[in-house]
């Protein structure tokens, strides 16, 4: 009987788990439904797809039951199949879920968006490239005010690929509100895994009237938030460094009643030696409020970034302040472990201290970083706040970036010039004074070299600036333009900056003018063919083949394909990847582990193009650029992320420009490429000694295993701290058992 009564209570329960779950609102989701004619029930092809050609329905493929719905390819296209429209509530969440199987598709993408009764909309970063096994997506979307349809369109999208290339898209599902069970689960590691939802925090002391709590870097400590329900007390806060390098926590003071004048006084770190006080750096964490933002699911309100001058500040009863602290390890630092104290002062009063615990490491980072960035900025967009002359507001933006890890000046500078009695007289004292000084003086080690004739914003060749007066690509410009750089060149070589410069004539070419842009690259060659000719495109694009020297990839799929990237590496070329994530929208760790699948794909350096990008805004207190006019007839709109190419900001109290926690996770991630880097060199070192038959690839392919454990693929990570502490440190004691 008690048995009978235990199995009908599961059973019970079963069912009200079932009954529970949300219906799934699409019509016919598995395909399993056909017309007369084979296609599936209530699904149609629209603009792009043709049903019976290039959208059938395939009862030899399926995730589950018979069938599914095959979606080829069309050449420079896309193909489209629409489910049918169901009813929506006005602002309510949904989630939207498929499975997708792809074949061939490594130059083109599967992937799924909504059409409602008012626009098409994008649902998150969900596109399937090459080939792959029945993987699942779930993305969440909330309708507006004025949407009451949702129809979700199953899509490909061409570059290139092979014409076989196609997906299968299968098990779809609408839910209003909430995700099925099994679903919900699935969803909640994808969250921790791929948006960096993280149990981080730790209390580091806590009294009736104070909390001191410690965070990550990558966590955003908003105000309101209080101290996480989740946090656990622990001794000490922990961090980890090589000798050479900086690393960060996050300390957040949470009183019961306001208090003012609060700092941060930091103590010597004793071990094996001493970590002086003076190497324990802090700053407040300022906010910017956020009040546009492009992506549905960004948090708007004041939100943390910007890194201010370290100085008092108040701590508001009930709300949390932090603080940024950085520990940088002396490079020659005895190995072991080190204790000390911060101490939490209100004017001269110490209301509390942060015990730090900091395992330095039995290696050191170089000076410079092994991997190469240029990056662009603009010292006139400092203009509001800053009225001294612009060289000077430079040279403080790149003493900002100098201490990040950047050595790379992006802002591209000529060489001046005119036409005197026919010929080209170049004139070098401004030019020699800005490279002289990012070179010489800073340390810098790459520059891009102009003239840049245009592009960038899809507009075409025809919105080209002139040179001199004169039309790119006509004849008096074919017969002057050559011996220009000519001269530029043999200034270079006798200032020995010519391997140092990047020639940066155009900016993201379009296909219909490639014949253009590589003429005039190769009027510049034929000046000298010794200049590195730079350009953001992919090496797909064989037209530039034999042209470009420096290619800046797009680092994601189709642009960045493996086989022709690897091509024109055994060529010589160098492969640069682009764009460095300069976004307040994304989840914060994605700024450090891009670095992480640069290493795994062999990029040895990244451009970012731009760092002070204020258009029509201030970023203290909108930090979303007014969206940009671009297209062939200023047709379109670039709408930016909240804080899309801003990492550095206006100083509102005056002086040098202020750093922020993106600019910090960057810097991180040039020290994890450097603790990758370090570890290759090793491992190449052991697999020579052991007669290896390529220690460099036996190197590489050890270290693009770790680095996989986070990088997944292309744009993929891994996202979870934890997994991101155990790898490093999985890396770091890996190069301590390797002998130099």
């Amino acid at each position: 009987m008690r048995a009978c009564i235990v199995a009908l209570c599961a059973l019970s329960l079963t069912a009200l788990a079932c009954a529970q779950d949300p219906p799934n609102l699409l019509t016919n989701p598995s395909a399993e439904e056909l017309t007369a004619d084979g296609f599936a029930a209530g699904w149609s092809g629209g603009e792009f797809g043709k049903p019976g050609q290039n959208v059938t329905t395939d009862t030899t493929v399926a995730h589950s039951g018979r069938n599914s719905l095959r979606v080829g390819i069309g050449a420079g296209s896309f193909v489209t199949c629409r489910a049918a429209a169901v009813p929506a509530k006005p602002s309510t969440k949904y989630y939207l879920t498929w499975w997708v199987k792809t074949r061939g598709m490594e130059r083109a993408r599967a992937y799924v968006w909504l059409q409602t009764n008012k626009a098409q909309r994008v649902v998150g970063e969900d596109s399937q490239f090459g080939t792959t096994d029945w993987t699942l997506f779930i993305r969440e979307y909330t309708t507006t005010a004025e949407e009451t349809s949702l129809a979700p369109v199953l899509t490909t999208q061409d570059s290139g690929g092979a014409a076989e290339a196609c997906a299968w898209f299968d098990d779809l599902g609408l839910y209003e509100g909430a995700l099925p069970a099994d679903l919900a689960a699935r969803y909640r590691e994808y969250l921790r895994q791929t948006q960096g939802v993280a149990e981080t925090a730790v209390v580091l002391r806590r009294t009736a009237d104070l909390t001191l709590w410690s965070d990550d870097l990558a966590a955003r400590v908003y105000r309101e938030d209080g101290v996480p329900g989740y946090a656990k007390p622990v001794p000490a806060a922990q961090l980890s460094a090589a000798r050479g390098e900086q690393n960060y926590l996050q300390v957040v003071v949470t009183p019961k009643s306001d208090l003012t004048g609060v700092t941060l006084r930091p103590g010597d770190l004793k071990g094996p030696g001493v970590i002086p006080a003076a190497q324990v750096q802090w700053w407040p964490i300022g906010y910017v409020n956020i009040q546009q933002a492009h992506r549905q699911t960004t948090r708007r309100g004041w939100t943390p970034d910007p890194l201010l001058s370290p100085g008092p500040v108040t701590a508001p009863g009930g709300q949390n302040t932090p603080f940024l602290i950085g520990v940088t390890v002396p490079r020659e630092a005895k190995p072991g472990q080190y204790a000390g104290q911060v101490a939490v002062m209100a004017g001269e009063t110490k209301i509390g201290s942060v015990p730090l615990a900091v395992t330095v490491r039995g290696f050191t980072l170089p000076r410079d970083p092994t991997f190469r960035t240029l990056i662009t900025y603009s010292a006139g967009s400092f203009r509001p706040w800053d009225k001294r002359p612009l060289p000077e507001i430079e040279q403080d933006v790149c003493r900002v970036l100098y201490a990040h890890g950047i050595r790379g000046n992006g802002a591209t500078v000529s060489v001046a010039a005119q036409l005197v009695d026919g010929k080209v007289v170049c004139d070098f004292t401004a030019f020699d004074a800005k490279v002289a000084w990012n070179l010489n003086e800073l340390g810098f080690n790459a520059f891009f070299l102009g003239p840049c004739f245009g592009g960038g914003t899809s507009e075409g060749w025809e919105k080209h600036s002139k040179w001199l007066g004169m039309e790119p690509l006509s004849e008096d410009f074919n017969r002057h333009f050559p011996d220009y750089m000519r001269q530029v060149a043999a200034h270079l070589r006798e200032k020995g900056w010519l391997d140092k410069a990047y020639l940066y004539l155009w900016d993201e070419p379009e296909p219909d003018y490639f014949d253009k842009v590589v003429a005039l690259q190769k009027l510049a060659l034929q000046g000298d063919p010794g200049f590195k000719v730079w350009e953001t495109t992919s090496p797909n694009h064989q037209a530039f083949w034999g042209v470009v020297k420096a290619w800046s990839v797009p680092f994601g799929r189709p642009h960045f394909t493996e086989e022709t990237v690897e091509l024109r590496r055994q060529a010589g070329d160098e492969i640069w990847v682009y764009n460095i994530p300069a976004s307040l929208e994304i989840p914060a760790q994605k700024h450090r582990l891009w670095f992480w699948q640069a290493a795994r794909y062999g990029a040895i350096g990244a451009q970012l193009w731009n760092v002070s990008f204020y258009n029509k805004i201030d970023p203290w207190e909108n930090p979303t650029p007014v969206p940009w006019v671009t297209g062939r007839h200023q047709e379109s709109l670039y709408v930016y992320d909240a804080g899309e190419a801003i990492m550095i900001y206006p100083n509102r109290a005056g002086g040098a420009p202020l750093p922020s926690l993106r600019l910090k996770l960057l810097q991180k991630g040039l020290d994890d490429f450097e603790y990758l880097t370090i570890l290759q060199h090793r491992l190449e070192q052991q697999a020579r000694q052991r007669q290896a038959a390529d220690p460099q690839a036996t190197a590489r392919q050890k270290m693009r295993e770790l680095a996989s454990q986070l990088v997944l693929d292309l744009g993929k990570y891994n996202l979870d701290a934890a997994a991101l502490a155990r790898v490093r440190t999985e890396v770091a004691r890996q190069i301590e058992k390797l002998p130099e």
